[in-house]
């Protein structure tokens, strides 16, 4: 996994490697062992989530009308959050995540594009980690879709993480 995570403890931080460890990463339970609070609710359709921190404690939303590998991506992405932004999310109390950058409203907004673009990498990171992908492709899975099936990740996720790891060429892209 990218170790990106400069605001985690330690001991965070060791905790998420052993999710990690295990594909599919049951992020539920993740969220639980970092203390976080995870909840899902109704929320506009445009809305997949978001964390929140009210002195006390730390609360992930997300959106009960998604997908669960979208609830899944963006729990990861509110964990990252978490794990990496913090300090601003105490200041402002609140992130609304909006999968849909064009329909990004939040009037607090207190993480920069670049703050975003890294959560993602992160929750990619944590939800498909590259030795775990080297490892399936080296035991035969060959197409995008029976690794997405065995991370429990959209296809189209899976996609960008091949791409990105430059590994999408070793792969049937089905």
């Amino acid at each position: 996994m990218e170790r990106v995570a400069k605001m985690a403890s330690e001991s965070e931080w060791e905790i998420v490697k052993q999710f990690a460890s295990d594909p599919p990463v049951d992020v539920k339970r993740l969220a639980s062992k970092l203390g976080l609070t995870y909840v899902e609710k109704n929320m506009p359709s445009d809305e997949s989530g978001g964390i929140s921190y009210d002195g006390l404690q730390y609360v992930i939303s997300i959106n009960s009308d998604e997908t669960s590998q979208r609830k899944r991506f963006t729990a990861a992405h509110e964990i990252a959050h978490y794990l990496l932004h913090r300090d601003i999310l105490k200041q402002t109390g609140h992130m609304d995540r909006l999968f849909d950058s064009a329909a990004y409203r939040n009037p607090s907004d207190p993480f920069t594009p670049a703050q975003e673009v890294q959560a993602n990498r992160y929750a990619a990171s944590l939800l498909m980690p590259k030795f775990a992908i080297e490892g399936e492709i080296n035991r035969g899975t060959n197409s995008v879709s029976k690794l997405a099936s065995k991370f429990d990740v959209s296809k189209i996720a899976m996609r960008y993480r091949l791409e990105n790891l430059g590994l999408i060429g070793s792969i049937a892209d089905d």
